[in-house]
């Protein structure tokens, strides 16, 4: 089934009945469907085409859910850009897609202007809304004026329809598409382990760029359900949406839930028609997940995937979130849970062997919602994926009972508060200070976000070295949560024989210390 095929269907099934909300914004299935072809018309008469990458820089909106179609519905391929980043890291992005279109909404002007010089040359600038400042909108002169027929340009399940870009292993990031049938099968996965209906009203407050904002998204829309739109996270205002709006399922962050548990007003909103509260990732803290079961008194449920596998490897059921304290129970709440329908997990040693159960080795899966591979990057496809197989680089063990606990990662990542980021991304930029002669960075244990960056510099000989004047550098030039919450300066980074950066030294030793973080300012 294509993106488009199950939009059509859910229009034809229950036309009136509401698909996104937004303030006082509400959106039928009918009417969603008929704004969606009317963007695919005008995108289609600016000589968009089948394969063409069209990106997107807005906030989350209905807006955004109505292109997400109308690109798809004529071949195109989605490239969201995280409205977070700043214009070098857009850029970077843009040249690797070749973007045919960039679409951006109000409030992104400074940045779109920030971005001219180093755009593709091909590259067609257009509002969202209404043109402006020498960028036409998408929808004027007549185009969008008629809707375009659905089967207007043949698309099949194969084809590409969303280009995520995550953090690469060389500091340059990666496009992982994802194709129709790859979403379809994660979005008929999920609903069968979240036993979803068309009943149910989502409260969607992740931002859109991200697996977990447009992937959750698309799970609810799979089977008909109401979509509701919230641009930021505001802890007091999630609780009186979810109030007010009737809402049944939320998907939080640990760090989410750590802020409408420390609110103050917390207790007296009523939350009786909250069925479900979804968290995903192996980093959350045992200790909130207990709190947050006890305050939310509804089902919990948790999910693990990456990006490559639309989000979708395993869930832990409502059952075994429990807070008996006997030992079966705990070694079940720390788990990510078990695989999830339509997909296949296995833990292996390095052989590509699967281990008994409790030996630890990587993490693989395989099924239809496994990306397609990275985008003009086929030598780090064919090492993500073998056989048919991805590997996650994720370091876990599996029990007798199929759950899967995650207790490491093969690769030198961090992730921090669910985002996966790669310490070469920030040790590139920090490593262009005129200042800086060598620098590591590596993860700190968090309470909440499971992570923060940890930046160890080795000042150039007589530099003038100042963490203040490196983190100004780093908020110019990456995006907020990548930026390093403290700066420790030592005289050499400890290295192996080959002469290999020991970083696992260096993780200890962050971890022993109790180093005064610096936050980033606004």
């Amino acid at each position: 089934m294509l993106l488009r095929d199950n939009l059509a269907h859910n229009a034809r099934i229950h036309p009136r009945r509401t698909a996104l909300s937004s303030g006082n914004i509400h959106i039928p299935y009918a009417d969603l469907l008929d704004r969606v072809r009317r963007y695919a018309s005008a995108l289609d008469s600016l000589g968009a085409e089948k394969g063409d990458r069209v990106a997107i820089l807005s906030q989350s909106t209905p807006s955004y859910v109505e292109l997400l179609f109308a690109v798809t519905q004529i071949g195109a391929v989605l490239v969201p850009l995280n409205p977070l980043s700043v214009a070098r890291e857009h850029g970077t992005i843009l040249r690797d897609a070749a973007a045919r279109f960039l679409l951006f909404a109000e409030g992104f002007e400074d940045t779109v202007t920030a971005l001219r010089p180093d755009l593709p040359d091909r590259i067609e600038l257009l509002r969202i809304d209404r043109g402006g400042e020498g960028c036409p909108g998408l929808l004027e002169g007549g185009r969008g004026d008629t809707a375009l027929p659905l089967a207007h340009v043949a698309v099949s399940e194969s084809d590409i329809a969303l280009q995520i870009y995550t953090s690469g292993p060389s500091g340059q990031p990666r496009g992982a598409m994802l194709s129709h049938e790859n979403l379809m099968a994660a979005s008929a996965s999920a609903a069968l382990e979240l036993r979803l209906s068309r009943n149910d009203v989502f409260l969607s407050c992740i931002p859109f760029p991200f697996m977990s904002g447009i992937g959750r998204l698309l799970r609810f829309l799979y089977l008909g359900g109401r979509i509701v739109i919230r641009n930021d996270f505001d802890p007091e205002e999630v609780l009186r949406s979810i109030e007010r709006s009737r809402i049944t399922h939320v998907l939080l962050t640990p760090t989410m839930m750590a802020q409408i548990l420390a609110l103050p007003s917390a207790d007296r909103f009523n939350l009786a028609t909250l069925r479900t509260v979804l968290y995903g990732g192996p980093s959350i803290p045992l200790d909130l997940l207990k709190r947050a079961i006890r305050f939310f008194g509804c089902d919990m449920v948790q999910s693990y995937g990456q990006v490559e596998s639309c989000g979708v490897l395993t869930f832990l059921p409502p059952e075994d979130h429990s807070l008996d304290e006997s030992s079966p129970y705990m070694r079940r709440l720390i788990s990510v849970g078990k695989e999830a329908i339509g997909v296949e997990v296995r833990v292996v040693n390095d052989e590509g062997r699967e281990v008994l159960p409790g030996q630890v080795g990587e993490v693989i899966a395989r099924g239809k919602n496994i990306f397609a591979g990275y985008y003009r990057d086929p030598a780090f496809s064919a090492e993500v994926l073998r056989n048919g197989w991805l590997y996650t680089g994720d370091v876990a063990s599996i029990d007798e009972e199929g759950y899967l606990t995650i207790l490491d990662r093969k690769r030198d990542t961090l992730m921090i508060g669910g985002i996966s980021v790669y310490p070469r991304e920030i040790e590139n930029v920090l490593a262009e200070h005129p200042s800086v002669a060598e620098v590591a960075v590596v993860p700190r244990p968090h309470c909440v976000l499971g992570e923060i960056p940890v930046a160890i510099v080795v000042p150039k000989e007589g530099g003038q070295a100042d963490a203040d004047s490196l983190l100004d550098h780093c908020r110019r030039n990456m995006s907020p949560f990548k930026v390093p919450q403290a700066i420790e300066f030592s005289s050499s980074l400890p290295r192996n024989s080959a002469g290999k950066v020991l970083k696992a030294k260096l993780k200890e030793r962050i971890a022993r210390e109790n180093l005064t973080l610096r936050t980033p300012r606004p």
